[in-house]
């Protein structure tokens, strides 16, 4: 047996979890963020709900009407509401 210790991913907090959400769907993680994210979402009840909603959201999108020109203004708007519930843009 090799006395070499594997550690287990960082634990991440519902916050950080919650912020890295829609880049861990997007596939935009590294290697080590997506195993952090996933272990808290398997983990998590309450995570584990937002991420079952985030990923409906993300399928209806497809289908939904198209964005405006100017689909910057939407995610500023989109981004300052996230902003208001306690969210930031960084993880």
């Amino acid at each position: 047996m090799s006395d070499v210790e594997i550690e287990p991913p960082p634990l991440l907090s519902c916050r950080a979890a919650a912020s890295a959400l829609y880049d861990f769907l997007d596939g935009r993680l590294s290697d080590e963020a997506v195993g952090a994210v996933q272990g808290h979402i398997d983990t998590c009840r309450t995570c584990a709900s937002h991420y079952d909603f985030a990923r409906q959201v993300l399928t209806l999108i497809p289908g939904a009407l198209p964005l405006p020109a100017d689909s910057g203004e939407l995610r500023g708007r989109i981004v300052a509401s996230l902003k208001a519930e306690g969210y930031s843009e960084s993880a």
